[in-house]
């Protein structure tokens, strides 16, 4: 039985323990906690990936605390984040993950 892309993407960080959760907000995607990854199970499927995907870049590159998204070290984390997994996400729909 071949794995989803989320297993695939929790597959690639053995780190990280990745949670669904019920948030009925619909601006809410998820986060990243330590080496627990949340992922709002409200939102559609695809969007499970990117956000799979942002928060493991977040785990991998990012330090301290972004929780307040006025700061401008916070706005330059989460913009890269955002072209970081989409990068990956692109790589995977070819075929492969980029790491």
């Amino acid at each position: 039985m071949e794995m989803s892309d989320l297993e695939k993407i929790e597959d690639q960080h053995p780190e990280l323990k990745f949670y669904m959760i019920d948030v009925p907000n619909p601006h809410y995607h998820g986060h990243i906690d330590g080496n627990n990854v949340y992922i709002n199970e409200n939102q559609p499927e695809l969007d499970w990936l990117v956000t799979a995907l942002h928060e493991c870049v977040h785990s991998d590159y990012d330090y301290g605390d972004l929780s307040d998204g006025t700061r401008f070290s916070t706005k330059i984390a989460e913009r890269w984040a955002i072209r970081e997994s989409r990068r990956e996400y692109n790589a995977m729909l070819n075929g492969k993950l980029a790491n």
